[in-house]
């Protein structure tokens, strides 16, 4: 009985919509009865068909458009009126691999049960060689309307009206700060709102007068809920003993109460929500000590104010007998007085400041290098606006001269713990920053900060490398194993990623090293423009205000570079065929990943001789899609070569060499 295309166009629409097998490795030797299709370094394995007639394609499609872009029908000039049996796997990236089978359409039922039986069985094979993690299907129209969804919602206002008072004439409790919390859901379409609040002793005191105050779920998580009116108010106490260490969740000192000196950081001694908060701050203090928040000071001394806006995060106060000293414009450093800072402390503070100036300065900054006694040890810690540290505990960044040795060896080196943290503080003030965006900033200062200031372009390029080697071995490990991916890989610009298992090696390692990417070609010129654009709520358009800061313009190189870089999950994976031919290296070199190919320049190629090593410029050569350079013959045998001889390029180079005809 003649197969009709209405029958079969309906067989096949089923075949599409319901086939998405997961990625499957088999490497079988090809064998008379087996057969290859390839499609760059993808390919199909299939039975063999005695038919002359029978062709076999492979193609990507994009995952949105796989029903409307294959057809039952086929027409060309070598097969008019022919059928196109397909078979697809999911591969990642947003794009589908599908093998398709075409016969003409004669009616010849035995060999369109054959082709069903060789394209049902057909098995997919991966590139050698290609990354296990598993690239996600989400587009960029996808990224940006969950992005705009989640703008949309205002939060409830939130005001902290502080009191800290500190009695030195007290045999007791030194330090006590009371909160009456306020918060306001009237702008708002919720009723309830998380907040963080580590009690510190059983003298905490926690009092609702209107609303509900509630333990959520999580440790050290509240739930306030409105009342009748949109309301939600409550007082919280906490009171601190003399010479006792508080502890923070992280076990470190976060607040000390002294006769010379007091001070709380930030980790939730009263609520704490993750929106920006106000605060109205009062502190009553004796004669001669004074205080230290990084608010705007108010109309009577030891009263402090936010600006509009509000803080991220909690409060650092600072209390003793301070003296100031502005370091830069909007840089301040203050000690105690009679009792001279460290002067590798203070050279310290200075590096710290001057990077942070040069990388991720913007206009409504300021930032305050606090001194603090703190006698269980050295101690440094951050929050919006400022740095506590005690004496001797900015030491370690005085010489950084031994970082690249660690970053190579896995080691996090001392002191880049306190840039991190300083990053955090500026960075902070950027109030609606991406959480992503500010991961990838602060993890990138340690960096900064070496190539800053250790003369070192080797030990520059290690560390680079270093950073690219943590996001790969990581998210390898993590993502997926040969065929079964544990968790997906999703692009910087994904709201999805902030939840992800696989953030802290995305942002915090190929996020670096995209930045210094961009950083070389000159295209963070304008993040100042940036950071002080997040500084308010936007419109929900998160590429609109990143390339607006920037002044990326739509149609340019540039523009498609950041949209690849920052919507596209993953890194090129880029598989490199190299040899040596009349006196010059010839270069072929193909993207391997799915998804569609970030297509980034190469400049340059470092050759490795038996003796030295020589940098030479990439060129066009003569046949398409070939690069080369030239090799200087008195040198020998080119035994290696390196398309990312700066660390600079956030890509996975395989190299493979052939022989001078271009044989592997």
């Amino acid at each position: 009985m003649r197969f009709s295309k209405a029958i079969l166009f309906l067989f096949l629409l089923l075949v599409i919509s319901c086939d998405e097998d997961s990625v499957t490795v088999e490497n079988v030797e090809v064998s008379e009865i087996r057969s290859l299709t390839y499609l760059g370094d993808w390919s199909v394995q299939h039975d063999s068909v005695n038919s002359a007639e029978v062709r076999f394609e492979l193609l990507f499609i994009s995952t949105a458009h796989a029903e409307t872009e294959l057809d039952s029908l086929h027409f060309d000039t070598v097969l008019p009126d022919s059928l196109r049996f397909n078979r697809q796997w999911n591969v990642g990236g947003g794009v589908k691999l599908v093998f398709s089978v075409i016969i003409p359409d004669t009616g010849d039922n035995q060999l369109i049960e054959e082709v069903i039986d060789v394209y049902s069985k057909a098995s997919l094979i991966r590139p050698v060689g290609l990354r296990s993690v598993y690239l996600t299907d989400r587009t960029g129209s996808e990224i940006d309307i969950d992005r705009a969804a989640v703008a949309v919602e205002p939060p409830p206002d939130v005001t902290h009206h502080l009191l800290v008072y500190y009695q030195q004439d007290s045999t007791s409790t030194l330090l006590e700060v009371i909160d009456s919390l306020v918060v306001d859901f009237r702008g708002s379409n919720v009723d309830s709102m998380y907040f963080t609040f580590i009690r510190r002793d059983l003298s905490s005191v926690i009092s609702s007068t209107a609303g509900v105050f509630r333990r959520g779920s999580a440790p050290n998580s509240y739930i306030c809920f409105a009342d009748s009116s949109g309301l939600y108010t409550g007082v919280f106490r906490n009171q601190f003993q003399i010479n006792i260490p508080y502890l923070d969740s992280q076990g470190i000192v976060s607040v000390q109460s002294r006769l010379t000196s007091a001070y709380l950081s930030s980790d939730a001694y009263y609520p704490l929500a993750s929106s920006p908060s106000n605060y109205v701050v009062k502190i009553f203090l004796p004669d001669s000590i004074v205080s230290w928040t990084p608010l705007a000071p108010g109309g009577t001394p030891d009263e402090w104010n936010s600006e509009p806006g509000g803080i991220v995060g909690g409060l650092l106060i600072a209390i003793g007998d301070y003296s100031e000293k502005v370091i830069f414009p909007r840089y301040r450093m203050l000690t105690f007085e009679g009792a001279p800072i460290s002067s590798l402390d203070s050279t310290a503070v200075v590096k710290i400041a001057s990077v942070l100036r040069s990388v991720l300065d913007f206009s409504s900054v300021e930032f305050s290098f606090v001194e603090i006694i703190n006698p269980s040890g050295t101690l440094v810690t951050s929050a919006f606006g400022g740095m506590l540290f005690s004496r001797g505990s900015l030491e370690s960044l005085v010489n950084v001269s031994s970082w690249d040795e660690s970053f190579v060896n896995g080691e996090i080196p001392a002191g880049s713990e306190i840039l991190i943290e300083a990053a955090g503080g500026i960075l902070a003030q950027s109030l609606q920053l991406d959480p992503i965006l500010f991961d990838m900033l602060v993890s990138w200062m340690p960096l900064r900060y070496y190539a800053t200031y250790c003369n070192d372009h080797s030990g520059l390029v290690s560390v680079r490398k270093a950073y690219l080697k943590y996001y790969l071995y990581h998210t390898e490990n993590l993502g997926g194993n040969e065929s079964t991916p544990l968790s997906e890989e999703y692009a910087f610009g994904d709201l999805m990623l902030v939840n992800s298992p696989l953030r802290p090696y995305i942002a915090q390692g190929k996020g670096v090293i995209v930045l210094e990417y961009l950083r070389s070609l000159r295209m963070l010129n304008r993040l100042p423009h940036l950071l002080q654009g997040f500084t308010h709520a936007s419109s929900g358009n998160f590429w609109l205000k990143i390339t607006s800061s920037l002044r990326l313009f739509s149609n340019t190189e540039k523009y498609d570079l950041l949209r690849a870089l920052l919507y596209q999950p993953g890194i090129p994976q880029i598989k490199v065929n190299w040899w040596q031919q009349q006196g010059g290296i010839q270069i072929d070199m193909m993207e391997i990943q799915p998804g569609i190919p970030f297509n980034l320049d190469f400049n340059s190629c470092q050759l490795f001789y038996e003796d030295t090593v020589y940098t030479e410029v990439l060129q066009q050569s003569d046949v398409a899609g070939i690069l080369q350079c030239n090799s200087n013959l008195q040198y020998g045998v080119v035994n290696a070569i390196d398309l990312n001889p700066e660390g600079l390029i956030p890509a996975d180079f395989m190299y493979y060499r052939l022989d001078s005809r271009g044989i592997e």
